[in-house]
């Protein structure tokens, strides 16, 4: 874990996204990636963390390699108008992993949106245009992939030339809860991961004592009641988030406004 006490940030990540990196981008191998989410008026607390694939080529290949990955602009517009926006949150940054002990941003041509600065001056570029009061490209990076994963934060800024690096502190839970008394944002987590990475289902259900203890105290046999419990979840979930949405005024940002948002994609 990264800690710098002279820095002028303080980057908190909120409980369960130290060990949600851990099995996606820290596992994996360079370059995986996952969207970090949280709202405006606190700019340097991390609530909401979603792995992400890379963008298919025309092959049906992710774009990605040891050294580059390129964001998935469709699946994070999906992200940012479904699990986002209607709750009042906003897109904070990007943690993606680099080969060995590279655990700096990279560099590139301004405005070319290719390596990491420029990519992320763009994003905050966009967002400016459009009126978005984001500041602050919030931008850990993942060395040594695999049982313990280093994390390095930074924060780009578009009045700083350099990225400022950051104090990171990973907030935990005292304790596990029962996962019948759990809230049902611990249960949303899960669902996130299952929905858009299945690759990391085998790994969601060995290391989350959550998802275990739940479907232990319904007595799942098999995984076909394992399906079921999971379906009926969503469903759960679906219908509160209606009620959220219908409760809510929010802003459903257009495909355009999107893709101008979150491209360039190079990283």
């Amino acid at each position: 874990m990264s800690f710098n006490p002279t820095s002028p940030y303080k980057i908190r990540y909120a409980p369960g996204i130290w060990e949600k990196m851990c099995v996606s981008v820290g596992a994996f191998d360079p370059e995986h990636y996952a969207i970090l989410g949280g709202r405006l008026d606190d700019p340097f607390y991390v609530t909401d963390f979603m792995p992400m694939p890379p963008l298919l080529n025309p092959d049906g290949n992710y774009h990605s390699s040891s050294a580059t990955v390129t964001l998935n602009g469709p699946f994070i517009e999906y992200y940012l108008n479904t699990c986002l926006l209607p709750f009042g949150k906003y897109f904070l940054g990007v943690m993606h992993s680099h080969p060995g002990g590279m655990n700096s941003l990279s560099g590139g041509t301004p405005g070319s949106g290719h390596g990491d600065i420029p990519s992320m001056r763009a994003h905050l570029e966009a967002a400016a245009r459009y009126g978005e009061p984001w500041h602050n490209f919030i931008a850990p990076i993942v060395n040594y992939p695999g049982p313990s994963p280093q994390v390095t934060t930074w924060v780009v800024r578009l009045d700083t030339p350099r990225p400022i690096l950051a104090e990171a502190i990973w907030e935990t839970s005292r304790q596990v809860p029962d996962a019948d008394t759990a809230p049902i944002s611990k249960i949303d987590e899960i669902l996130d991961l299952v929905s858009y990475r299945p690759d990391l289902v085998r790994a969601l259900l060995q290391k989350s004592d959550v998802l275990k203890a739940f479907l232990r105290r319904r007595n799942v046999r098999n995984e076909d009641e394992a399906r079921l419990v999971l379906r009926q979840i969503l469903k759960r979930r679906v219908e509160t988030s209606k009620k959220a949405v219908t409760a809510s005024d929010f802003k459903v940002m257009t495909p355009t406004e999107i893709a101008l948002m979150i491209a360039p994609p190079f990283f």
